[in-house]
């Protein structure tokens, strides 16, 4: 397949309630946009290689800008196009809608509302599409900004479950199976404040997003499944390396995560995850 291509590791069950449309099991897909076009052939062609591939899914992303609320233009037809690719060709197409960069992260209530609209638009227009990945790393400050505030305490965490919780009512609107997807989170960072690159690592991001969802006092989930980036650096490192004495969290440290995620959210509407449940995870690309 064209473009950059990420091998996806997909565990897919649930953090929350269980949506209809979304099975469990194990998925292996692609991370990659080369089905996004205005030719429905070119779309189509793109699709064929991974179906060739035996891939059962491809993750395509979306990208907001501040004041959209529909979707329509280049990317509806782009969407169109890939969502009829992907139904012939019998694979799960999902969809990482993410804010363009740092510079327009949703941070006002009005904005929030707009992403979420957004999304739901795109849910009502392509009933097919069923999983939403919300977001795209908001721990690192190339994607979500500001990371810190006064204090130090963790104004992205508390920001980013605003948006998560905001875009989960209005994709449950347009249907209870919509499988909304939070976190995507990338698997290190610094947890410092002071430093010249702000961002956050999984382990204190995860902490603070279940504080943030209690603090907000809410009675719904904010998400059906949790996501994160577990790419190791040098790539050269295998899969079987863990990181048991630090904050970064790798495809070996998934009892870690579990742990993280159920100490985050125990005794909340929200899930966290039990031994006997899986995670989806994803390189990147």
């Amino acid at each position: 397949m064209s473009g950059r291509i990420a091998l996806a590791l997909l565990a897919l069950s649930l953090v929350a309630a269980r949506p209809a449309s979304a099975g469990t099991g194990m998925f292996v897909g692609a991370a990659d946009d080369g089905a996004r076009s205005l030719d429905p052939l070119t779309a189509k062609a793109k699709m064929d290689l991974a179906a060739l591939a035996g891939l059962g899914l491809v993750r395509m992303t979306v990208t907001w800008s501040p004041g959209e609320q529909t979707v329509g233009g280049d990317d509806k037809v782009v969407l169109q196009n890939a969502s009829a690719a992907a139904q012939l060709d019998g694979i799960r197409l999902m969809l990482s809608i993410a804010p363009r960069d740092w510079r327009t992260t949703p941070l006002s209530s009005r904005a929030r509302g707009e992403f979420a609209q957004y999304a739901a638009s795109i849910a009502r227009s392509f009933p097919a599409i069923t999983d939403f990945v919300i977001g795209n790393e908001p721990n690192l400050n190339r994607f979500w900004m500001p990371q810190f505030g006064a204090g130090g305490i963790d104004l992205a965490a508390r920001t980013y479950e605003l948006l998560l919780a905001k875009t989960y009512d209005a994709l449950k609107s347009v249907s209870p199976d919509v499988n909304v997807i939070g976190g995507a989170l990338s698997p290190r960072g610094q947890d410092k404040a002071g430093a010249a690159r702000q961002t956050h690592s999984p382990t204190a991001f995860i902490a603070d997003l279940g504080a943030a969802y209690r603090n907000d006092g809410r009675r719904r989930p904010i998400m059906d499944m949790f996501a994160i980036h577990p790419y190791l650096i040098p790539s050269v490192l295998p899969p079987s390396f863990a990181h048991p004495r630090t904050t970064t969290i790798g495809i070996a440290d998934y009892p870690k995560l579990v742990r993280l995620l159920t100490l985050a959210f125990a005794g909340t509407a929200q899930r966290g995850m039990s031994s006997k449940e899986t995670m989806f995870a994803s390189t990147s690309s």
